[in-house]
């Protein structure tokens, strides 16, 4: 994000000149900080994400104490913040889209239970605008439409009006990139998605993911059985359960990351238990406390020991050599999957990916899909057509196995291999991934 975000900066228009599947909130959220904080762009994001986690925690405490005034706001704020502190360091941490469309997500709730659907609407299309299947809340909106107090006729007019707010909301967030093309990779239109994709395969990554999110969560889930119990649950809040359900289920990927939308759903649905911190002196609540205790402190341990937990290659010796052999303004290209070389070394790719899994196809969850078949139609033509337009003053080949796994799919038998063949030549090798530039006569 934040690399698209600087080639934003740079000129380059959003959908055209820098692409990728996501919608443009949170490369907007980049551009805005990257100007301001440079480098520590990151860290400015990380804190603006903690800012608009607490502010989500505060919401939901609020509209936990309206539904249910017996609830202790500070605990059901607390148990939200912690909620997301109990998934690995990688998919709570990282300012990623998911998590920047949590805090838009529960305004869009919150309004609309309070009968404000039509800033709803428009609070709803803000969050899509930062990750597509946040569209979703439509459902759990729908509900709180047709439950209103108020004659038919005007539920159902008020149902259509807060749709067509958040459709608009949409279009004009879109709008300013080149409304076709954008829509285009708003709707993944061209996008093998689903392809190689096998039911078996589909099933074990089911298991893996949704077991890791049910023991991470299971403190909640402990909290909302004891909150509810065998009463009913009001329709506006078990819509957004499954809704969020479904929609981090999208894609058949399971990423625990996708289940940051989930979250705030079921602190709301936990809420009635936490009648004050007393709560905990009873046998399945200091269960579910504990529980909760154990996931967080094991996302922290995740966190202090990231290269155990995640698959981070250390390539700042190579960004370093890049940004030594080139100067500001030059671009670089990167075969591998190590965008991170483009932002460590503050040089802007010579091609609008700022990734190869356009091109290669590897994608996340998808164990054993052989490389390029999964790639998205055209790309390599395109790539091509930017490298030879651009003339990357560096080609680095970060395909390695250690590079997440760039084994797969060396730069050798690449569809760049004839380019880079026939016009750049080793100039460095550095931790095993190779420098190239262009050939001296």
């Amino acid at each position: 994000m934040a690399t698209v975000a600087r080639m934003m900066r740079h000129g380059a228009r959003l959908y055209t000149g820098a692409v990728d599947r996501k919608p443009p909130g949170a490369f907007l959220v980049y551009r805005l900080l990257e100007p301001i904080f440079g480098m520590w762009s990151l860290t400015a994001a990380r804190w603006l994400a903690l800012a608009a986690i607490v502010a989500a925690a505060w919401i939901i405490a609020v509209e936990a104490r309206r539904r249910w005034p017996h609830v202790a706001p500070l605990a059901v704020a607390l148990l939200f913040v912690i909620a997301f502190a109990a998934l690995p360091a990688e998919d709570s941490r990282a300012v990623g889209f998911e998590l920047l469309a949590i805090l838009p997500m529960v305004a869009a709730f919150v309004l609309g239970a309070r009968g404000r659907v039509l800033l709803a609407g428009m609070a709803l299309g803000a969050a899509t605008l930062l990750k597509q299947p946040m569209l979703l809340g439509a459902l759990p909106l729908t509900a709180q439409c047709l439950s209103l107090a108020a004659p038919w006729s005007r539920r159902l007019a008020l149902l259509v009006l807060s749709g067509a707010v958040c459709a608009a909301t949409i279009v004009l967030g879109l709008a300013p990139f080149g409304l076709h093309n954008a829509l285009s990779w708003f709707a993944g239109n061209g996008d093998n998605y689903l392809g190689g994709t096998r039911l078996s395969m589909v099933a074990i990554i089911a298991l893996e993911q949704i077991g890791s999110i049910v023991a991470l969560t299971g403190g909640l889930i402990v909290l909302a059985t004891v909150a509810w119990g065998k009463r009913r649950l009001p329709l506006d809040l078990t819509v957004w359960v499954i809704s969020s359900v479904i929609a981090a289920s999208i894609g058949f990927r399971f990423v625990l990351h996708y289940f940051n939308q989930l979250l705030p759903a079921l602190v709301l649905m936990a809420a009635p238990a936490l009648v004050s911190f007393a709560v905990v002196r009873r046998p399945w609540p200091r269960v579910a406390a504990v529980w909760i205790v154990g996931a967080s402190a094991f996302s922290m341990f995740t966190l202090l020991t990231a290269d155990s937990f995640h698959d981070l290659p250390n390539v700042d010796n190579v960004a370093r050599a890049v940004a030594k052999r080139t100067k500001s303004g030059d671009k670089v290209f990167v075969w591998g999957q190590a965008p991170e070389i483009y932002w460590l070394s503050q040089r802007d790719p010579a091609t609008r990916y700022p990734h190869v899994g356009f091109i290669t196809g590897i994608t996340p969850k998808r164990p054993g899909v052989p490389a390029y078949l999964l790639s998205m139609p055209s790309a390599a033509e395109t790539l091509l057509s930017d490298l030879a337009a651009n003339h990357p003053a560096l080609i680095i080949d970060a395909a390695i196995q250690r590079v997440r796994g760039g084994d797969r799919y060396p730069m050798a038998t690449s569809p760049i291999a004839a380019f880079v063949k026939n016009g750049y030549c080793v100039v460095d090798v550095i931790d095993e991934i190779s420098l190239l530039a262009p050939c001296k006569p």
